[in-house]
Order: C-alpha cells, then structure tokens, then sequence
C-alpha cells in the first residue's frame, strides 16, 4: 500500500495530465521542452514535468515529496514577481500558528549539528545545491541565497557556534512565496531543502538518494 505521502503524489497527476504546461511555463518562469512538458532545476538536479509526472532527467532515486512539491508548483496559479525580502515559513501562513521556543526551529535543528564547526563543508554543500554566497551579517551570520524555484528565492543564513549557543541555520522564504504555494506545500519545500542539504554534505552528490 502507498504510503501517506506517495498518495499525495498519486493524487496531482490526474491534475498534471490536464495542466497547460505553455501557459504555466511562461507564468512560473519555467522552461518549456520540446515534447511540451517543463524542466526545471530543483537542489542541483534536472526534473522534467509532464502529464506523465514528474521525473528526475538522471534517472537516479528521489524522495516522492521532491515530485509533489514540483507538481504543486506546475499547477499553481500564483503570478508576480519575488519581494526579495526573506522571512520563516511560518509567517507565511493565514492562520496564526503558536510555535513554543522549543520547537520553533525543529526542522533544522539537524543541520546545526551536520555543520557545526565547519563552515567550508557548508559552503561546499550549498554551491553543490545552486547556492550563491551573498555575504556576511552584522550579526556574524553567513547570509546564502538559493532559487528553490523561480518565483521562490531562498534565503539560508549559517551562524556558527560558541561556548554559549550551539551553531543554527536559518532557512528564509520570499514574502511573496504563498502567492505559488500554500503554507502546507512550502514546509514541504523546506523539509526537501534540509534533506538536500544533509544528504549532499553525507554522500558529497545532489543525487542518488531517497
């Protein structure tokens, strides 16, 4: 039996077998292929969307939450532009969610302790994934910027540790995300940057694993 998530993939792509893929490609500012489907670069990988799904050029396995977070995107109706000014995922949603202190960053608190102390396997790790080095803060953070998709700029802000706070990265989304994703789809954005982030520091490669 599927699991929960492979259910949610099964359950867009009678949705991918009727989306008008040149009019969403001019819109979200993907490419159009030849055979009418989309392509679209992904955490340093190849996807081809099309009313057959949506599928890595390589060939190699992927996290089926990857191929929804893709589907959702090819058939969202959002259109603009990027704000360019970065927040949490959290403030991004309708409702008011309460988060306690202790677990308002618990989807990344895994990579404070992938990178601890190691700044240069960051570095390395977010170049693999498409990341562009945008300087550092006043605050003594390390300030990244990735296109998670176009539309969708991300901004990853590494602070390394000390005596008294252990080291913390900070994923920020575009404020004008939600206009192409609800809140639901973005937090599943971010759970696949962090897996990328951690497999691509563990195995050195943007692909291969699930």
């Amino acid at each position: 039996m599927p699991s929960g998530y492979e259910q949610i993939y099964e359950s867009l792509l009678p949705k991918l077998s009727a989306c008008d893929f040149s009019e969403a490609a001019g819109r979200l500012g993907l490419s159009l292929r030849p055979d009418g489907g989309m392509s679209v670069n992904f955490f340093g990988r190849e996807y081809e969307i099309s009313s057959r799904g949506v599928n890595p050029t390589d060939g190699k396995p992927v996290n089926v939450n990857n191929r929804s977070v893709l589907a959702y995107y090819a058939l969202s109706k959002g259109a603009g532009e990027p704000a360019f000014l970065y927040v949490p995922v959290a403030n991004l949603t309708g409702a008011k969610l309460v988060f306690s202190h202790t677990n308002i960053n618990w989807m990344t608190d895994s990579l404070g302790k992938i990178f601890s102390g190691d700044y240069e396997k960051f570095s390395e790790t977010m170049c693999r994934l498409g990341g562009v080095f945008n300087g550092k803060l006043n605050s003594s953070g390390y300030s990244w910027l990735l296109e998670a998709l176009p539309k969708i700029p991300i901004q990853i802000i590494y602070y390394d540790g000390d005596d008294e706070f252990p080291c913390e990265i900070k994923i920020l989304f575009d404020k004008n995300a939600s206009r192409f994703m609800e809140f639901e789809c973005l937090a599943f954005l971010e759970g696949c940057l962090v897996r990328a982030l951690s497999m691509t520091a563990e195995t050195g490669d943007t692909a291969g694993w699930v």
